[in-house]
């Protein structure tokens, strides 16, 4: 019964932050939070490249500057997208890898999400 009781607390959260892309589900109004690892002090990084009707943009890019240690290289930044589900059923959101001006990026690098908007009440991440 307490089990029970702990995956309901778990259910009833107000926010997702996203994993790196895949199949998503979100209650209708809650935040939907996307969070990527930029290069932005060599230009490149992440931006929004479609999002679908079920979802409201509300904020970003915010790029967090993460603390470097003098020894430490490679400690990632982070670019954050923040979304709400405005309506249920199936939408997407899709960002595109891009490089700085006048440069090209190798690869065309692309994340996406499929998100499934629920009725309030129902939630749960796939």
């Amino acid at each position: 019964m307490l089990m029970l009781v702990a995956g309901c607390a778990t259910l009833e959260r107000e926010g997702v932050l996203a994993p790196p892309g895949g199949a998503v589900i979100v209650r209708n109004g809650a935040p939907f939070v996307v969070s990527m690892s930029p290069e932005p002090a060599a230009g490149y990084g992440w931006v929004l490249k479609s999002t679908g009707p079920g979802l409201a943009f509300v904020g970003g890019p915010d790029v967090t500057v993460n603390p470097k240690p003098p020894s430490i290289m490679g400690v990632p930044d982070t670019t954050t997208f923040r979304f709400r589900a405005k309506s249920p059923g199936v939408t997407t959101v899709e960002f595109a890898w891009v490089a700085p001006p006048g440069q090209s990026v190798a690869t065309e690098r692309t994340v996406r999400y499929d998100v499934t908007v629920t009725p309030a009440g129902l939630f749960g991440i796939l």
